[in-house]
């Protein structure tokens, strides 16, 4: 049987041509928006409802208060059953990257956000006391009735605070696990093709070592300084952020999913993708199936 594959679509957000971005109070019965992506990045905040939140390889429960910035082109939904008498309301801002002048995220001063965009390509959740004032900051912004330039100066500032935060929870294994390293040398871009070409086979820590130039034990303390984890736990992440693509995407079975994944142990697999997401594979497979009546 041909494996069936549920891509996302493209939304065209509209484009108020007096502003660089877009705000959008959106009131409704239930959240049913179909899985989709854009190249703008989205701000979301949850004022009613619960459901569950797909971002990327990322599937959760949501709830009032709930606040994520998604990066450009991450494929993205939220979706929740209607209740009588209980409408949902969210927040939503959408700008393009150099909504703030060309080149302007090229300066030294704007290093912060361009991190921030890059790492906001796996979906970022906003918690605890940043979460509380960058909601209190972000109704203001829609609330308010400013100048075009006062609410673009705004909008600036709660991206800002946001990239100067320190509570903000990766989503997705996908995408950005490739960043979060300031600068990026030639050196760990090397050794980044090299985990991402070859995920679906044979990685050596050995030969990353020797496409860094490093010794293996020079390397793995250069790859833990970098990454902030061990190169063997990187590589799990990426692979089961590719079952994770491979069991919303198709419909292979478990145990081919974990050979095409890069795990030749379906024991193994099995252990990893639980500690990883949560989970287990067939089970988050089930809760996928929410995108198959919206996409």
């Amino acid at each position: 049987m041909t494996p069936r594959r549920r891509s996302a679509s493209l939304e065209l957000v509209p484009q108020d041509p007096s502003l660089p971005f877009g705000l959008v109070d959106v009131r409704a019965a239930s959240f049913t928006y179909p899985w989709h992506h854009h190249p703008e990045l989205e701000l979301t905040l949850v004022l009613q409802g619960r459901g569950l939140r797909y971002v990327g390889d990322s599937i959760q429960e949501f709830e009032e208060g709930d606040l994520v910035l998604i990066g450009a082109n991450t494929p993205h939904c939220w979706l929740s059953e209607p209740v009588f008498g209980r409408p949902v309301r969210a927040l939503v801002a959408q700008f393009s990257p150099d909504a703030f002048g060309a080149g302007f995220l090229d300066l030294p001063v704007a290093r912060p956000l361009r991190e921030l965009f890059v790492q906001a390509e796996r979906g970022l959740q906003i918690k605890g006391e940043l979460r509380a004032a960058c909601a209190r900051e972000f109704e203001s912004l829609v609330a308010s009735r400013g100048s075009q330039l006062e609410r673009l100066a705004n909008l600036l500032a709660l991206v800002s605070k946001i990239a100067a935060g320190h509570e903000l929870t990766p989503l997705s294994l996908g995408k950005a696990t490739r960043t979060q390293v300031t600068g990026q040398s030639t050196t760990i871009r090397r050794v980044l093709d090299y985990i991402q070409q070859n995920a679906e086979g044979e990685i050596s820590q050995r030969q990353a070592a020797r496409l860094a130039g490093l010794s293996p034990a020079g390397f793995s303390r250069f790859f833990s300084r970098h990454f902030g984890k061990p190169f063997v736990t990187y590589v799990a992440e990426v692979r089961v952020g590719l079952a994770c693509r491979l069991l919303l995407e198709n419909e292979l079975g478990i145990a081919e999913v974990a050979v095409r994944a890069g795990f030749n142990n379906l024991a193994n697999f099995n252990r990893r993708f639980r500690l990883l997401k949560g989970t287990t594979p067939s089970d988050y497979r089930r809760m996928s199936r929410g995108l198959m009546s919206v996409g």
